[in-house]
């Protein structure tokens, strides 16, 4: 009943809860209270005592980094880059030192980025409109039904039909996150397992191959079970609901952990992936505030195999996109709510490219105004529920970590239908998204508010269906 797209889904999908940039004021008596999203840091960390450096072609990189007195620790995947030991604390003054050498191409910190997450079941999928929800677990002793102001908004929703992209291609998109639970429902005969980058880093394991295979995600986690979710799940992912998803596979990588996500790992996985059969986009939902050259160079290894890299702009609400998401060549994506308004945790600006649902919940209200997915065994971050699947977890989240695999699941669902791959993908997707806000492109939505329907068939669907 979740892959039907009709009024009867738009029932199950009992209620969202819109976040305006304006939202209208409530009644005194009945407030209600954001739960926010994680902010990005004004200043990433980095790990101690860890300098990312690329010697230019042709240099003798032992030799080097004796030279400059910084001794190779690991390496990085196929030698794109080493890790060189520096000072506690004299990370960033030391990055600077080595990029300024002629040896070196570049040099940066070992920035910690974190997931960009924060929780109807399907609204993002069919909206008919005035869906509302109710106060729970008020503090303030408030019941019943939360304002009509804040109802949904008719067709705030991606017309991801089901079976519109079914009888495709096979096509494989990657997750590179906190793992994924490998033995949910959800996801089965679908995922590939690929390197865990963190526990390999966090290890001390300086080889420039995986050695770990592991990349399941933990109930302290639960991230990257909830994002892929999205992109494929066989029940509430968009591959799955259009069709897609049995011609969609997997490559699951772990680059986050409690420490947070590694950019080393991050670059790991982005150029692994893209050396992946059939690969033809990956998804980050994941962050921070600083470019980093090495995150730049593997996105640009990755756009030149045709791969897209589809990066969530981040959650602090500023003026400002995230990155990786900032790079030019990645796909960066805003949040939109249940009203098509930006959520208002939702990071924006220059260089944003299109915008998807990613929810918005109040503390005090129920959850359904956030994002339904799938959540690995024990989770611990928050309430979880049974069903669809028998035997499978589901959780509510938002955040632009929701919006994002929106996006990847529809690219795997075009790519896998109509065969497009590389900037043809890219132009589908950003030039049939629904234009919001300002009339063209801006800096809140981007080129809209993807719209699946129209991505995979190039057709418009009629207004309210």
């Amino acid at each position: 009943m979740y892959r039907i797209r009709n009024t009867a889904v738009g029932v199950l999908a009992v209620a969202a809860l819109a976040a305006c940039s304006d939202t209208p004021a409530t009644p005194s008596n009945q407030t209600l209270i954001p739960q926010n999203a994680n902010a990005s840091a004004s200043v990433d960390p980095v790990v101690p005592g860890q300098v990312l450096v690329k010697f230019k072609d042709g240099t003798n990189t032992v030799a080097a980094a004796r030279m400059l007195g910084t001794p190779i620790q690991q390496e990085g995947y196929k030698h794109a880059f080493q890790i060189v030991s520096v000072e506690n604390g004299q990370e960033r003054a030391a990055a600077a030192r080595l990029a300024a050498d002629p040896q070196v191409e570049w040099a940066e910190p070992n920035y910690i980025r974190h997931v960009d997450a924060i929780d109807s079941r399907l609204w993002a999928f069919f909206n008919p409109g005035g869906l509302n929800m109710s106060f729970y677990n008020d503090p303030n002793g408030n019941t019943g039904s939360i304002p009509a102001s804040y109802a949904s908004k008719l067709d705030a929703d991606m017309d991801a039909i089901e079976g519109i992209a079914a009888g495709g291609s096979p096509v494989v998109i990657s997750s590179i996150d906190t793992g994924v639970d490998f033995n949910h429902p959800e996801f089965t005969g679908r995922l590939i397992a690929g390197c865990d980058w963190y526990s390999q880093a966090a290890a001390g394991n300086g080889s420039a191959t995986c050695s770990d295979f592991t990349p399941f995600d933990t109930p302290d986690e639960g991230h990257g079970t909830h994002t892929t979710g999205t992109m494929a799940g066989t029940t509430v992912g968009v591959a799955g609901i259009t069709g897609a998803g049995p011609n969609v596979k997997v490559y699951v990588q772990r680059v986050c952990g409690p420490v947070g996500c590694y950019s080393s790992s991050i670059i790991n996985a982005i150029r692994a992936a893209a050396d992946q059969p059939n690969m033809v986009a990956m998804n980050l939902s994941l962050g921070g505030t600083t470019e980093s050259q090495g995150e730049k160079s593997a996105i640009s290894y990755a756009t030149s195999k045709n791969v897209l890299v589809i990066v969530a702009a981040g959650n602090s609400g500023t003026s400002k996109v995230g990155c990786p998401a900032c790079d030019a060549n990645a796909i960066s994506v805003s949040a939109t709510t249940w009203q098509d308004a930006l959520a208002a945790y939702s990071q924006y600006g220059s260089g944003l490219d299109i915008s998807a649902p990613g929810g918005y919940c109040y503390s005090n209200t129920t959850e359904d105004g956030c994002i339904f997915s799938a959540i690995v065994a024990g989770y611990q971050g928050g309430r979880t529920y049974s069903g669809p699947l028998a035997g499978g977890s589901y959780a509510y989240m938002q955040g632009t970590s929701m919006s994002t695999p929106q996006v990847t699941g529809a690219a795997a669902a075009v790519a896998s239908k109509t065969g497009l791959r590389g900037s043809a993908l890219r132009t589908r997707l950003q030039s049939t998204a629904d234009d919001l806000g300002t009339a063209g492109v801006d800096t809140k939505f981007g080129n809209g508010r993807l719209n699946v329907y129209r991505a995979v068939t190039n057709t418009t669907l009629g207004a309210g269906l």
